[in-house]
This record gives C-alpha cells, structure tokens and sequence, in this order.
C-alpha cells in the first residue's frame, strides 16, 4: 500500500509542471470571468486578424509615405500656410478624421520636429489616424 502512495508522489513530483501547465489551460477555457489569458481555440483566428490588420496598416502607411516623399517641399508650405490640396489628400490617405485636421495643421505648424523629414512627417500623420 505504501508502494503504491510513494509512487503517486513520484508520478507527481515528475509531471508537476504538465499538471500546472494543463490546469492553466483548462481555467482559460473559461469565459465566465474576466482574464488575461487568452482563450487558446480563438488564438488561431486572432492570428490571422492581427496579419490582415497588420498588412492593411502598411499598405495606408506606404501609400502616405510615398505621398509625403513626392510632395514633401509642397506639404511643408501648405502647412505653415495652414492648408492646401496635397495636405487634404495626405490626410484622407491616412484617413484622418476632418474634425482632427485643423488642431492637426496647427500642431505640424508650431512644430517643425514633427515636419524636420519624410519620414517625420509619415509618421506624425500616421499617429493620427486609425
């Protein structure tokens, strides 16, 4: 008898973390309470949104970017001026909301860091999009 409970310790002190690991996974399958861990049947369908997200955010990004990089020396005036056609286009590439460009301009306006280069100004209208 004792033979046997030693044996169940072992068994234990051996696969303690396979016991862990499958408890964890069993208490994550649960949606009834709140939890960090991720439901692990969705991770696949999580995967494959998070790549279509990802490949639709750099398909907008390269599109402003090579927009910004053709007209850079005309954005940065239609900015100090506070406006013009290649900005408004910038801004619908990037998909800006139009209550968002005036506070926007002003912003690229006052600060030339964030209008120094290409790249800047890319990256501080992409910021502000979705």
């Amino acid at each position: 008898m004792l033979d046997k409970v030693h044996s169940v310790n072992r068994a234990w002190a051996k696969n303690r973390g396979v016991f862990v690991a499958l408890a964890l996974l069993i208490t994550a399958c649960s949606s009834s309470a709140p939890s960090h861990l991720p439901i692990p049947l969705l991770l696949p369908a999580q995967a494959i949104g998070s790549a279509l997200e990802n490949t639709a955010y750099s398909a907008r990004r390269t599109a402003v970017k090579s927009h910004v990089t053709e007209h850079f020396a005309t954005l940065d005036a239609e900015i100090i001026a506070g406006g013009g056609p290649l900005l408004t286009q910038a801004y619908d590439l990037a998909r800006i909301k139009s209550s968002d460009r005036a506070q926007l301009a002003k912003t690229l306006a006052q600060d030339p860091n964030l209008r120094v280069d290409a790249e800047a100004l890319t990256v501080s209208l992409m910021v502000h999009g979705p």
